[in-house]
């Protein structure tokens, strides 16, 4: 892969990041979000670290003599960039907890949508790298990491199930 095609598909990842960050609220929180190995940035909110993530862009877009050094910080962003995005992708689930207990059940709703849709994502990039696993302990080793990811699915649905059941009476009874 040459090194112009990694520096636009970082720069679409981090366009896309943006766009994600930009859909919630401001996401502060009270202590840093993240491991001081990961990020330098110390704030509570999430642009904060998109901050650091575009200067590191920068810097990786900058420096491409040092191969080497632009190999350790191109790691460093799609490590930044993929904990970003899981943080962003739990902003929804956090502000339903935030909210008053009157909702309590659609918002476990949607927090297990939410798990299921993250699971179903693992499942996949399991069932992916067991298609391209080299060797036969790798393969047994996706095979039993897929085996427990499938059973917190089975659980995760089983709890679904019990939510929609549990609003399908509420709604009922209200409409009486």
């Amino acid at each position: 892969m040459s090194l112009s095609s990694v520096h636009q598909r970082l720069h679409h990842c981090i366009l896309s990041l943006r766009e994600e960050i930009a859909r919630h609220p401001d996401g502060r929180c009270r202590q840093p979000r993240f491991d001081s190995q990961l990020f330098r940035a110390k704030g509570t909110r999430l642009a904060d670290y998109l901050q650091e993530i575009e200067q590191n862009f920068q810097r990786l877009c900058t420096e491409a003599e040092d191969l080497t050094r632009s190999a350790w910080l191109a790691e460093r962003l799609v490590d930044q960039i993929a904990a970003l995005q899981r943080e962003a992708s739990t902003q929804q689930i956090r502000t339903w907890r935030e909210r008053p207990q009157r909702n309590l059940r659609e918002s476990k709703y949607q927090e297990y949508r939410e798990y299921e849709r993250r699971l179903q994502a693992m499942i996949d990039q399991r069932e992916q790298r067991m298609a391209l696993a080299e060797t036969l302990a790798v393969q047994q080793q996706l095979k039993k990491d897929l085996e427990i990811l499938e059973g917190r699915m089975a659980r995760c649905r089983q709890a679904i199930r019990s939510v929609e059941w549990a609003l399908s009476l509420r709604s009922g009874s209200e409409s009486e």
